[in-house]
């Protein structure tokens, strides 16, 4: 009788450790998923949807057994430059891999700029299995063969999309950045997202759980393939959340650095810390962190920033602001005039001391050692006969 009733106590303690244990699991494979180069990341993506499994979930020889399919994220699509196919282009990047790779299929390229640039982004770019290859064929006025072959580039190119974009920031170290999206505005003057990678453009994988469910109750799936339904089914999920933390990401900073990326002049960026965002995403701060690095974005002005300048802290503005005003040569600010002017143009109110502790750490003197540095330059300019003499 004892035995029975300590049993089920067991069990109840041991679920909740069981479960803490999964997410701890789970979240140590999204930070490690999202730590990947995004390259590897669409490596992974390739090999994935390569899986016969995979395709039975997204374009199943039945429609009614369809279980994945893919839903873009509001207002992105993909930038022009990945579908700007020219021969010469691998000579312009001097990419051995792609160069290597539009010479073995040069014979595509006429295919797609048939197409236009329509029927090119609906069917390649866009298909979510909704269609087979031959009812693309029909559409497209291809061969089947043809409809595989370009697939297939679309599929190899997915590696190689940032060749099409590469950063350019140079920071005189190791550390390489990886571009993965571009903003602009659309007709309307609203941003857009013009994402590099198809793999981002196509959006999060939709999975619908009760009709997965009811298809291994029919036993539609063989042994084979109900063994490792799970963990891909996990695999997308995992994707997913990389996928939808990164566009959250850039969309917050398109809302809260608007007035920025409209007018491009630094004073209009505004403190915002990647705490403040995991909280308005509802995700951890590391992870956060971690979707950031070695990553940017091209802004309207075709300048191409890292995705950690738009996280700028309070204390970094001010002292840029101070900058700027002590740069100013209309006049030379003392410490409690450059607390009044903060305060008055940017409704930034903090004390006369702090504003000294920032200048020093500018390494900026006071506004009498700027002064006597002032007359000796206009003394300089203004008797250089006697300075020779």
């Amino acid at each position: 009788m004892s035995i029975e009733t300590k049993t089920p106590k067991v069990e109840l303690r041991q679920v909740p450790q069981t479960q803490q244990l999964l997410r701890l699991v789970g979240r140590i494979k999204l930070a490690r998923l999202i730590e990947l180069s995004e390259r590897d990341f669409a490596k992974m993506i390739k090999k994935i949807e390569s899986d016969p499994l995979f395709k039975k979930l997204i374009s199943p020889s039945n429609p009614q057994e369809k279980v994945v399919s893919y839903r873009r994220f509001p207002r992105s699509r993909l930038s022009e430059s990945f579908y700007e196919l020219k021969e010469d282009i691998a000579r312009d990047r001097s990419s051995p891999d792609v160069e290597s790779l539009l010479d073995s299929r040069k014979e595509l390229i006429p295919l797609i700029r048939r197409l236009g640039i329509g029927k090119f982004k609906k069917y390649f770019l866009y298909n979510d299995g909704e269609l087979s290859y031959k009812d693309v064929s029909l559409v497209c006025n291809l061969t089947e063969e043809e409809v595989t072959k370009i697939t297939t580039l679309m599929d190899d190119f997915l590696i190689q999309s940032e060749f099409f974009s590469p950063s350019v920031i140079n920071l005189g170290s190791n550390i390489s950045y990886s571009k993965i999206a571009k903003i602009e505005k659309d007709d309307l003057g609203d941003f857009v997202i013009n994402f590099i990678s198809p793999y981002l453009v196509k959006g999060r994988y939709w999975i619908d759980y009760e009709k997965l469910a009811q298809l291994k109750k029919n036993r539609v799936f063989c042994l084979a393939e109900l063994k490792k339904i799970d963990r891909l089914i996990n695999n997308l999920e995992v994707i997913n959340k990389r996928k939808s933390i990164t566009y959250r990401i850039i969309r917050q900073i398109l809302e809260i650095q608007s007035v920025y990326l409209s007018t491009s002049n630094p004073r209009d960026i505004i403190p915002l810390t990647q705490r403040e965002l995991a909280k308005k995403i509802n995700t951890d701060p590391s992870l956060i962190s971690r979707a950031i690095a070695h990553r940017s974005i091209e802004t309207p002005w075709r300048e191409e920033y890292p995705l950690k300048y738009f996280f700028p802290s309070k204390k970094k503005i001010i002292k840029r602001l101070i900058t700027d005003i002590i740069d100013d040569e209309k006049s030379i600010y003392t410490d409690e005039g450059i607390r009044k002017h903060l305060k008055k143009t940017f409704a930034i109110d903090i004390s006369r001391r702090s504003i000294a502790s920032y200048r020093k750490e500018l390494k900026i003197g006071t506004s009498l050692e700027r002064i006597k540095s002032y007359r000796i330059k206009r003394y300089f300019v203004k008797r250089p006969d006697d300075v020779k003499k």
